[in-house]
């Protein structure tokens, strides 16, 4: 590229350019990587953006966002120009953010112990007692080591004078470090060259020294840690994802832990696991119903219990909420001096707390010009829930609702100062700008002292303004660069330092809920596969053989009728039944069309996302995120039947993955019970539809049903063009040979569950092992002949198998997961298996 385009000169005279210094030159740690941008061409650049674009889209990172129509979870916005940081601002930054990470610390230690803060005059009483984020079961207990911050994350921007000031702080359960990570791979794999040549500072000694510091604390380190998600609707469930995998840990919801006698435990397909660390992800107020918001579905009832008895480390501990306040930020500098003896390295951007008579009247005088928001709302500002407002936006009810409320409730709310955000290069829509940027920093407590990351998550505001800073309001984000003087190292988690590791031939027992979400991943993908055929069958026939089409319809697809406003048994042409599948194929409000299906097939796959191969994710993703017509479009047979055929060939290649690619543990076990147990309950439906009745169009129905179970080449083979219905009904039923016959489910599931551990009481009494031997027994005992035999126009043999099939494997299904999704202990002592409800 012929080189980097220089900002718009209105915004860079009022905020502070990242890339130029007042005289118009690049900043000398920009140079370096200046001059590979200018040496690329711009159909260079362009591959490397896409490249990026399509990593980031591949490996399924999403922010997901609430009340967004276009969907929930939406691919995470990367600029792949990073954002570059010299060593002389990154030796301010880290020693700014080590003290602050310390007195955050020390902050909670005081309010939940001694509150010497309150007794001195220094804080004001109203800021801890009355913040609904202080949490007074809390009181007294005293975490591991007495260290309540294991992870601190501070938001940073440039004034226009070059100088830093916090926007806020998160010491709760900060968020964005997963982020941070996956920008670093993506753009250190776009432009590796400058990565290598410009000593970029690593980030993995960081995530190390965070996971083994915790770690330490712990009772033994052969206890599980594991990582606590709200689940897969939080906005960071992605990030959750790639944490846990990262560090080692295994991902788990509120449900899947439980406290017994003071001690926190996993629930697993083998009983219960003891737990010694905890990385929260989970808001500080969720996390304990019973002690807290007893709303909460998220949290373990008796957490609270457990911290008290010191059996587990939360990291970070419980209450961290109460420093977060823009409120606490006004009387930072005094707390600061008081704990710690000294100034603010980096200060906040200016606040006044309208609880006092002076405060008040600050806020009066300056609200034209500044921004007023709720004392103890933490939320970034001018997200979608924030409650900060522009002072200048007012309109007059507005403003006189405020100084109503300043006047009588000055103590709710807050003034701050409008702190324009410095710029950083962007490449967008095929040309460089600048953008206000935003940097958060993480430090990490240790034994030997807070190491903080070198570089951060860097966000990028959607527009000239600060309000389009929030994830939530569509903002971007950047890899952050720090160049480092010395040699960087090249420390790396991926290896294990020269130890010889243990040959294991299974991994750790696995959590009930995951594999509950895996069991019906495979149904689902398995229901999505059958009904794509049915489908697909039906709008093959609808331009050249109408009449069969209508047939099949009124045979097949009553279930998912209703659409449109004629039920399919009621459509009369080929153009009421072209706007039925049009509906059924692409509508995704119709409750039972095939985009609500695929929608559960990728709600249940990001739920078990950390236990799927990244082809499997790919795989997933491509099924269920491909782009549909548009509502006005009339339906078109040739478009619909190649949309279907693409999503036949997606769903062969998931159930080839599962096949050739899942190691033979409990993940594929319960994902292929999930498929095989719906396989066999829906071939048999179909079945019993098609040829339950004696029929004029028996034969052609005999024909279509092969062709959707995929068993046409092997009726074709063994008995050519010949269409009866005792070799029909044997190929379909009853012959173990075919891997789409009922038969061969039911041996497949009962090879299956002898593979499942029998450890609880409700899995020693093998109820699901004895519903499939009997569902065995009824098709070996079943004979062809008979099945086919024809009574009134009705096939009594061939119904009574089918639905003993159906239902049996409905009760299966409710077995499967009695005996192992709904948990049950072991006993620790040796005596024997011990029920825990």
């Amino acid at each position: 590229m012929s080189e980097v385009a220089e900002p718009p000169s209105a915004i860079v005279s009022a905020r502070f350019d990242e890339l130029r210094d007042v005289t118009g030159e690049i900043r000398p740690h920009w140079r370096a990587f200046a001059r590979t941008l200018t040496s690329l061409s711009p159909g260079e650049f362009e591959r490397r953006q896409a490249s990026a674009r399509a990593t980031v889209q591949d490996n399924g990172v999403t922010y997901n966002v609430y009340d967004d129509r276009g969907g929930q979870a939406r691919p995470w916005q990367l600029d792949v120009v990073p954002f570059i940081l010299s060593s002389g601002d990154w030796t301010e930054i880290e020693a700014a953010v080590i003290q602050r990470a310390m007195l955050t610390d020390m902050i909670l230690r005081d309010v939940y112990g001694p509150q010497a803060l309150i007794r001195d005059g220094v804080l004001p009483p109203h800021l801890v007692t009355g913040h609904p984020q202080f949490l007074r079961p809390l009181c007294g207990a005293r975490p591991a080591l007495d260290v309540h911050v294991h992870l601190y994350s501070a938001d940073l921007a440039r004034g226009a004078d070059g100088s830093w000031k916090v926007m806020a702080s998160r010491a709760d359960a900060p968020g964005g470090l997963g982020y941070a990570l996956e920008n670093r791979l993506v753009v250190a794999q776009t432009f590796p060259e400058s990565f290598g040549d410009m000593r970029v500072a690593r980030l993995a000694a960081f995530f190390n020294a965070y996971r083994e510091s915790i770690l330490g604390l712990g009772a033994s380190r052969r206890d599980r840690a594991v990582l606590l998600t709200p689940g897969p609707y939080n906005e960071s469930y992605f990030e959750h994802v790639y944490m846990a995998h990262y560090l080692g840990l295994t991902l788990v919801q509120g449900d899947d832990l439980a406290v017994r006698d003071g001690g926190v435990f996993l629930k697993t397909l083998t009983g219960l696991e003891r737990v010694s660390a905890i990385f929260r992800r989970v808001d500080s107020d969720f996390c304990d119903p019973l002690e807290f918001r007893s709303d909460s579905a998220l949290g373990v009832p008796g957490l609270v219990e457990a911290v008290r008895a010191g059996s587990v480390v939360l990291a970070n501990a419980l209450g961290g909420g109460v420093v977060e306040s823009p409120a606490v930020d006004a009387y930072l500098p005094n707390i600061c001096r008081a704990l710690l003896g000294e100034e603010l390295r980096i200060p906040d951007i200016s606040t006044i707390w309208c609880g006092t008579e002076w405060g008040r009247k600050e806020a009066l005088a300056r609200m034209n010009h500044s921004i007023l928001r709720d004392a103890f709302d933490a939320r970034p500002l001018f997200s979608r829930r924030s409650t900060a407002r522009l002072g200048a936006d007012l309109g007059t009810e507005e403003r006189e609702r405020l100084v109503a409320r300043l006047n009588h409730r000055g103590e709710t709310m807050v003034l701050q100062e409008i702190s324009p955000l410095g710029l950083a290069p962007v490449f967008e829509k095929g040309q460089f700008g600048a953008k206000p940027i935003s940097l958060r920093v993480f430090a990490a407590w240790t034994p030997n002292g807070w190491m903080v990351m070198p570089g951060g998550l860097t966000r990028v505001a959607a527009n000239d303004t600060a309000r389009a800073l929030s994830m939530q309001s569509g903002a971007s984000s950047k890899d952050a660069w720090v160049l480092s003087d010395m040699p960087v190292d090249s420390f790396s988690l991926l290896v294990n330092g020269g130890r010889t590791l243990e040959i294991k031939r299974h991994g750790e027992s696995a959590p009930s809920r995951a594999m509950d979400n895996l069991f019906w991943l495979g149904r689902y993908a398995e229901r999505t596969e059958s009904f794509v055929r049915i489908l697909r069958s039906v709008t093959s026939r609808v331009s050249d053989e109408p009449a069969a089409a209508l047939e099949v319809a009124r045979k097949l697809l009553i279930p998912y009728s209703h659409a449109s406003d004629s039920p399919i048994e009621e459509i009369a042409d080929e153009q009421e039944l072209a706007e039925e599948l049009k509906l059924l194929i692409y509508s995704p409000r119709h409750s039972r069309g095939l985009q609500k299906l695929l929608s559960r097939v990728e709600q249940a796959a990001w739920s078990v996302r950390d236990r799927l191969s990244l082809d499997t994710w790919r795989t997933i993703h491509a099924m269920t995120g491909q782009m549909l017509p548009p509502a006005n479009i009339p339906f078109e047979a040739a478009g619909a039947r190649f949309y279907l055929d693409a999503l036949v060939r997606r769903t062969a290649a998931l159930s080839g993955l599962s096949a050739e690619n899942m190691t033979r543990g409990p993940n594929w076990l319960f994902m292929e019970l999930g498929r095989r147990v719906e396989r066999a309950q829906h071939l048999a439906w179909l079945v019993r539809q098609t040829v339950a009745q004696a029929d004029a169009r028996e034969t052609e129905h005999m024909r279509i049903l092969l062709e959707i179970a995929d068993s046409a080449m092997t009726y074709r083979s063994r008995y050519l063009n010949v269409f009866q219905l005792v070799p029909f009904v044997d190929l379909l039923l009853l012959d173990e040979s075919n891997p789409r016959s009922c038969t061969f489910q039911i041996a497949t599931i009962e090879s299956h569950l002898r593979e499942l551990p029998r450890i609880t009481l409700a899995q020693l009494n093998d109820v699901p092992g004895t519903i499939a031997h009997e569902m065995r027994r009824a098709t070996a005992n079943a004979h062809p002949a008979r099945l086919a035999f024809c009574e009134s126009g009705i096939r009594p043999g061939l119904i009574e198998l089918t639905d003993t099939i159906t239902s049996s494997a409905s009760e299966l299904s409710d077995a499967i997961a009695g005996a192992y999704f709904q948990h049950a202990s072991r006993s620790r002592t040796g005596s024997g298996p011990v029920v825990d409800g």
